[in-house]
């Protein structure tokens, strides 16, 4: 009887030992399949951090096209054969001969240079007066408001040479861009001006001829608009 109690007690133990032993099996595989999971997770964290390392890497350092589209830089001539004014009224000088437009900011419908972004921008204007009775003046606007004003008075009152003419050119290899020339007695008068201006995106910039004032042009480009960018903000 003491033997047959032994026997059952060692079967039943052999019963639960195997349980354990198919229970740590299934356990084991349990935690690889976890691991496993876990190893596949970190691969694709790592890869999103990669995505998201090459996405600030190239907002930061943008490519050929958006540095492209951030140079600005216009010089416009006024393509005209003659006078211009005077105006019993203000107007805004349109330059429609293109010297140079990298950009497409300035329209030569409207003569308004448009800025395409935020930045530090440089503009400068020349113009000829040929009249010994109008005035020439010219003005620079940002928006509506005027940033500077060159006034040129007829009969010589102000005049850059005297005595004899200053004639000055400006080539690119063997073609004139422009031509300055100063006569003396205030036969031509020049209103030159130039500003540096911090421009937010759609600010508008153009010259104003003044009520009562004349310019003058010719193939020789002497009236001309000009400006760049020189670094967004």
């Amino acid at each position: 009887m003491r033997v047959s109690v032994v026997l059952l007690l060692l079967c039943l133990s052999s019963v639960h030992l195997h349980r354990a032993v198919d229970q740590l099996v299934v356990g084991d595989e349990q935690t690889e399949f976890t691991q496993s999971q876990i190893e596949e997770l970190k691969k694709q964290d790592a890869g999103l951090e990669d995505s998201v390392d090459s996405t600030e890497l190239s907002a930061e350092e943008p490519g050929e096209e958006n540095s492209y589209t951030a140079k600005v830089a216009f010089s416009y001539a006024s393509g005209l054969y003659g006078n211009f004014g005077p105006h019993s009224s203000d107007v805004t000088v349109v330059f429609r001969k293109k010297i140079t437009d990298v950009g497409k900011a300035f329209s030569p419908i409207t003569g308004v240079f448009t800025a395409p972004r935020r930045g530090v921008y440089y503009f400068r204007f020349s113009l000829l007066g040929h009249s010994s009775s109008h005035r020439l003046a010219v003005c620079l606007y940002k928006n509506e408001k005027k940033i500077l004003d060159v006034t040129k008075y007829p009969k010589g009152q102000y005049k850059y040479a005297i005595g004899g003419r200053l004639a000055v050119c400006l080539y690119k290899n063997e073609m004139k861009i422009l031509d300055v020339t100063k006569f003396p007695k205030g036969e031509y008068k020049y209103a030159v001006g130039g500003a540096t201006l911090l421009l937010q995106k759609g600010d508008r910039v153009y010259v104003v001829l003044r009520e009562q004032s004349q310019v003058f042009d010719n193939i020789d480009n002497h009236s001309t608009f000009s400006g760049f960018l020189l670094f967004p903000m």
